[in-house]
């Protein structure tokens, strides 16, 4: 009998970066495999919401 997608992809470890070993969260469609600090890469969230309530441009 066969295993169901969701089944198998629930059993697999969580990825880890290839340099330091730390568990790296994943994304749609991201298949990267160092994580953010080895490659000393900045995130900036995209999120409209995120970017008017922290944005201190916008405070008036």
């Amino acid at each position: 009998m066969l295993q169901s997608p969701v089944a198998f992809l629930e059993t697999l470890e969580p990825k880890c970066c290839g340099t330091c070993g730390e568990v790296i969260e994943e994304y749609a469609d991201c298949y990267h495999n160092i994580c953010y600090n080895c490659t000393d890469t900045t995130f900036y969230a995209l999120s409209p919401v995120f970017i008017t309530l922290f944005n201190p441009v916008a405070e008036k």
